[in-house]
C-alpha cells in the first residue's frame, strides 16, 4: 500500500513524492518511494505492493504449484510443504538440511 503525504488541504503532495511511504501488503516491511526500486508494485496507488522477500516467496509459491507432481506424489509433496510452512521461520533452514540428509543414500559422502 502506498501512503501519500498530504498538503494542508488534504491533497496528496506530489512535490514530496520521494517521501511517500510504501508498505508491503503481506508483511510489516515499509520503505520510502525513493528506495522502492527492488520492490514489486503496480502502476496505481491502489494496487498491491510487495517487498523483495515477499516477492520471492510469491514467485516460489507460483513456481511450486506449476511443477507439483500429480497423484500420490503430489499429495506427499503438499503435505511436506504444509509441514514446512507450519514451522517457525528460524527452523526452515534446519528442516531443509534434515530433508537433504534424509534423501542421501547411506554410504555417500557428505558435501
Amino acid at each position: 500500500m502506498i501512503i501519500p503525504l498530504r498538503d494542508a488541504h488534504g491533497v496528496p503532495d506530489l512535490a514530496r513524492l520521494d517521501q511517500w511511504t510504501a508498505t508491503c501488503d503481506r508483511c510489516p516491511a515499509s520503505t520510502l518511494l525513493a528506495d522502492i526500486a527492488p520492490w514489486l508494485m503496480g502502476m496505481h496507488q491502489d494496487q498491491a505492493v510487495y517487498c523483495p522477500a515477499c516477492t520471492r516467496a510469491l514467485a516460489a509459491r507460483l513456481i511450486d504449484s506449476a511443477f507439483r507432481p500429480a497423484g500420490l506424489p503430489g499429495l506427499l509433496y503438499d503435505t511436506r510443504r504444509a509441514l514446512i510452512r507450519a514451522l517457525p521461520d528460524h527452523t526452515h533452514r534446519a528442516a531443509r538440511q534434515l530433508a537433504c540428509a534424509l534423501k542421501r543414500r547411506p554410504g555417500t559422502p557428505r558435501l
